[in-house]
């Protein structure tokens, strides 16, 4: 059973920063999907861990890191991309 997730206490509820708004973009999808943490990894190189660390603002994803949870949650990168910049401006 997976574990459940801690909140993501960001001031206001809004996002302020882009590592907050990429935990709440990633966060809210793999809710909609369904997906854990673990279904996020990759087991040569992003383990459940630093997943967790990037929902939680803690991370910034590098370019890799972003084209890989893209594929994940099903969405492409520029997708994924414009979501983070549209939470963000909307704050």
């Amino acid at each position: 059973m997976p574990r459940p997730l801690r909140e993501l206490e960001l001031p206001y509820g809004v996002p302020r920063t882009p590592e907050e708004a990429f935990a709440k973009v990633v966060r809210e999808r793999g809710l909609e999907l369904g997906l854990t943490q673990s279904d996020l990894e990759d087991e040569n190189a992003i383990d459940r861990s630093y997943i967790s660390k990037l929902e939680l603002a803690k991370r910034v994803p590098d370019l890799l890191v972003i084209f890989h949870i893209a594929k994940k949650l099903q969405l492409d990168p520029s997708e994924l991309i414009r979501r983070v910049e549209r939470s963000i401006i909307s704050a």
